[in-house]
């Protein structure tokens, strides 16, 4: 079975090492590393193969039991130079990671997709596969862009990422996702939130910093995980901007998801 992994945006104020013994104290045993910010000017720990902060996240690893899942985030824009993110799929490669979140914002299909497989060509001698990740205020906006991506990449290492705040906010369903050929999803990010969708200024700052706990909100979790591949990747990606403290945020995000799923079927 994987392991429950801690998406980094969950307590994107600390940075690796410490990342990880904070994750083991709070009862994860994996963690995403953003190793790339999605925007311009983000917050991002660019981790570089053979560094000593990279030992250092080594042998804590080792020391408490936790695995990095995936990293993040690579984003594909009209500016984008692929071979820039050598570094960090190295970096990837040598913590162990399987996964790479991306984020589209290119308008322009068909570049999108020349540059989706030039990555994917890219990762694959590191044993990375890609996630495409949708949201509602991006070019990929729905997850059935995100599937039609995939698809015309036809690449075996190119995958969907489905998170659950941005399928609901886009207007998916669960039974969109039952629909889906389980092959092509690569993994699962679970929050909660009111079923209503904020305002359309409220979209962007709900999902950054004013995500709900898992069973906390509205949402069906629950049909969303019955509806998904049994081994898929999971991940719990909450910030929560009311709990300042960042090991009482990580514990209680893994409380909540662990309680969560043991109702899963």
């Amino acid at each position: 079975m994987n392991r429950l992994s801690l998406s980094h945006l969950t307590v994107l104020d600390v940075g690796p090492p410490h990342l990880i013994s904070l994750a083991a104290q709070a009862g994860f045993r994996a963690v995403g590393i953003r190793l790339c910010s999605p925007m311009p000017g983000g917050i991002a720990y660019p981790l570089r193969a053979g560094a000593p902060e990279l030992r250092d996240t080594l042998r804590l690893m080792k020391a408490h039991d936790v695995i990095v899942s995936d990293i993040e985030v690579v984003r594909i824009a009209p500016d984008t130079r692929i071979d820039d993110y050598v570094p960090a799929f190295e970096a990837g490669a040598e913590l162990g990671a399987r996964r790479v979140c991306i984020n589209i914002d290119d308008a322009d299909r068909a570049r999108v997709i020349d540059r989706l497989a030039a990555l994917c060509d890219l990762a694959r001698p590191f044993g990375l596969s890609l996630d495409i990740e949708f949201m509602i205020w991006r070019p990929v906006a729905r997850l059935e862009d995100a599937v039609d991506i995939v698809k015309a990449v036809r690449m075996d290492n190119a995958f969907v990422l489905v998170d659950a705040l941005h399928l609901f906010r886009s207007g998916g369903t669960v039974e969109a996702v039952a629909a889906l050929d389980p092959a092509l999803i690569g993994s699962i990010q679970l929050c909660d939130a009111p079923i209503a969708s904020p305002s359309p200024s409220g979209i962007v700052d709900e999902a950054r910093s004013n995500r709900l706990l898992p069973g906390e909100g509205q949402l069906p979790l629950l049909k969303l995980l019955a509806a998904s591949p049994k081994d898929v990747p999971l991940s719990v990606e909450v910030p929560l901007i009311r709990e300042t403290d960042s090991l009482k945020r990580a514990t209680l995000v893994r409380q909540a998801t662990e309680q969560l799923l043991q109702h899963r079927t």
